[in-house]
């Protein structure tokens, strides 16, 4: 129960800042689908106009689209799970239930006039109530096509009232919530008169009998509610559309009375658990409010962290879908440390080394409570009625942090992702993302709908949770999969056509998991940068690939030729499986080159590696493993720093002389 605990716990400490938007007892609706309607009335009930909420729909050339909009509704527990039979709404519902005829307008109108008539009811609702009275919903709206299922919302405006939205009054929903409370006390004790009543008397009229059975038979009751040790009233059911990639599914459920559920131990289900309608409203609603929040999705898997008790946002995601740069412009407003972070990442921004310093405050400041309660839980539907925890994790705050620490520091590699806004490459060391992970490992999906490729997903993403908060080895078929689609870049292709930018995404990948799996296994510690002194045979095979790959690229950018397939790149598959015989491929290849570069860096670099073999590995043709690709890494980030090096030496000389010329010696 811990776990709903804390988010009933969450929603107390927030309510007012939640009491608005996840008031409870409510659910929400939008014009995804279909135009939300809205009847504009006077307070004495009296028609004024209609108006629409149009449909959900994307921009087009001539203008903008209609946005999304999402509007909170009162709800039963009984119209909260609807899907056949009669159970309306309070007060806004569909058509069918208020166009003015029939079994579905006559529970509306009952539950409805109840309502209006208690003492918890607003002068909205009142007038709401008397407009429905008159039973001109239908004629009112006659010319405006509504479908049975179009939802119908009132605006009531009253002199004096400003807020003439109904569904944004946060007045008229507390009343609700309060007045349904009263509602299923009342019932829970008159179930209680009625059995006591049934127990005492056993010389009842049959008519009296037969009243009071049936009243013994309703589900509302008072128990201790099992999350929080409190009497109050049962939750019957429990709420779904808990998020909108598994609409109908549900956490907590027990309508299943056929397979194994509480059946053999228990002859009701409240029997085995009982938890209070309240209790169960806020800790839906506050998990609504992070599912919303942070929208992490695969399909109907849902991925959540949270501070129990807070709304901050100052905890960096589990795992990330986009770079880290990108987190950190959204995190918190522009201070001093921020401006120092946005600083350090134009020369490459070390992710793990950030979040170790946020533990004594830097960049989230204060934020950080030492002991505070943090949550990691990812939800999945493993049907279309049941919504599943697969993965929950409860640490300290500062666990929580650590453990992401580690793991970009244990897996971490030189990272870049494309800045659209200023249109440049931003440099940062971390972790791949989970994207990255996956798309190194399995490649792209077929298509946006490719539901093979989302179970996949799904499961890699539970595996490298386990990694990062379990301590959890890097699974190896990870690092074997990444190893083999990175030997095969011709395969990574955009448009039809190889893509370089794509295909370097994907060796850093690899390379950070070649690197957090040999560190792992206590084989290797790879550096981040190129180990001089490092002679195994793999790590120089793949030093040489680089260095043939940077000559032939610098060749064809000097002779104008815009090719990016270098000889390297074409052979670099057959390369990993027989090194020897196919560097004699690649080399033949380059002769037409080497002349016109004999003298840059990669040239010269292919003769120092070529010396470094020990006696006979050079010759042996045995494939390679992981480690060939860091070393290719290292090598092709090497000559590009020596050309940038020489490049910045030419250009401060050039400087030097200038100032000479014009009588300024520069001092």
């Amino acid at each position: 129960m811990g776990f709903w605990q804390h988010l009933a716990d969450s929603y107390d400490r927030n309510a007012d800042a939640l009491k608005k938007t996840y008031p409870l007892s409510t659910t929400s609706i939008s014009n995804n689908t279909d135009m939300i309607a809205v009847i504009v009335i006077d307070n004495n009930g009296n028609f004024i106009r209609f108006e629409k909420m149009d449909k959900k729909s994307s921009g087009n050339k001539k203008g903008l689209g209609n946005p999304l909009v999402n509007i909170t509704i009162p709800v039963t527990e009984e119209s909260m799970g609807r899907s056949s039979g009669i159970a309306p709404h309070p007060v806004f519902d569909q058509y069918e239930y208020l166009k003015g005829s029939g079994k579905k307008f006559i529970s509306y109108c009952t539950q409805l006039k109840e309502f209006a008539e208690s003492s918890f009811a607003t002068k909205q609702l009142m007038a709401i109530s008397q407009y429905i009275a008159k039973q001109t919903v239908a004629v009112d709206l006659s010319e405006n096509g509504l479908k049975d299922k179009t939802y119908i919302v009132f605006q009531v405006e009253i002199p004096g009232n400003p807020q003439s939205k109904v569904w944004e009054d946060e007045t008229f929903f507390k009343a609700w919530h309060q007045y349904y409370l009263y509602v299923k006390n009342q019932r829970a004790y008159t179930k209680r008169m009625a059995k006591k009543e049934l127990a005492e008397n056993k010389k009842l009229p049959s008519p009296e009998k037969k009243r009071l059975k049936e009243l013994a038979k309703m589900k509302d009751m008072i128990s201790v509610d099992y999350i929080t040790g409190v009497e109050q009233p049962t939750a019957i059911y429990h709420p779904k559309k808990i998020s909108n990639a598994s609409a109908n599914s549900k956490l907590v459920s027990d309508n299943d009375k056929t397979n194994y559920t509480f059946r053999g131990k228990f002859s009701e289900s409240s029997e085995a658990v009982s938890i209070g309608y309240e209790t169960t409203q806020k800790a839906h609603q506050f998990l609504r409010y992070l599912i919303n929040d942070q929208k992490i999705y695969c399909g109907e898997q849902i991925i959540i962290s949270f501070t129990v008790g807070s709304m901050e946002k100052v905890l960096p995601p589990p795992i990330e879908e986009k770079s880290i740069w990108s987190i950190l412009q959204e995190s918190a407003p522009q201070t001093e440390n921020d401006i120092q972070i946005r600083l350090r990442a134009e020369t490459g921004f070390d992710y793990a080394d950030a979040l170790r310093k946020s533990l004594a405050g830097f960049g989230y400041k204060q934020t950080l409570g030492q002991h505070a309660r943090t949550l990691v839980v990812v939800l999945d539907a493993a049907t279309t009625g049941r919504l599943s925890i697969t993965f929950y994790r409860e640490l300290d705050r500062t666990e929580y942090l650590e453990k992401i620490a580690n793991w970009h520091d244990r897996c971490k590699w030189h990272q870049k992702f494309w800045d659209k806004e200023n249109e440049k490459y931003i440099p940062y060391t971390g972790a791949p993302s989970v994207d990255k992970i996956i798309e190194a490992v399995h490649g792209k999906a077929r298509s946006r709908k490719d539901e093979g490729y989302t179970k996949i997903k799904k499961a890699a993403r539970e595996r490298l949770l386990r990694c990062i908060f379990d301590g959890a080895l890097l699974p190896i078929d990870f690092m074997v999969s990444a190893v083999r689609r990175s030997s095969n870049p011709l395969g990574i292709t955009k448009n039809g056509v190889f893509d370089r930018n794509n295909f370097e995404q994907v060796v850093s990948t690899a390379c950070a998991l070649i690197r957090k799996y040999y560190q792992q296994t206590g084989k290797e510690d790879y550096k981040m940068s190129i180990e001089f002194n490092r002679t195994d045979r793999d790590y120089l095979y793949g030093r040489l690939l680089g260095a043939a790959d940077k000559l032939e690229e610098y060749a064809l950018y000097k002779m104008g030729n815009k090719r990016i397939v270098t000889a390297a790149i074409r052979h670099m598959q057959a390369f990993a499986q027989r090194p020897f015989r196919t560097w004699q491929t690649i080399h033949s290849c380059l002769n037409p080159y080497i002349q016109k570069v004999k003298e840059g860096f990669a040239f010269n670099e292919i003769q120092a590696i070529k010396d470094m073999f020990k006696s006979g590995d050079y010759e042996t043709d045995t494939p390679l493993n992981g480690s060939y690709l860091i070393g290719y890494y290292h090598e092709r980030a090497y000559i590009d720093n020596l050309v940038t090096a020489a490049s910045n030496k030419s250009i401060n000389k050039s400087s030097h002389i200038n100032e000479k010329e014009n009588g300024n010696d520069g001092q």
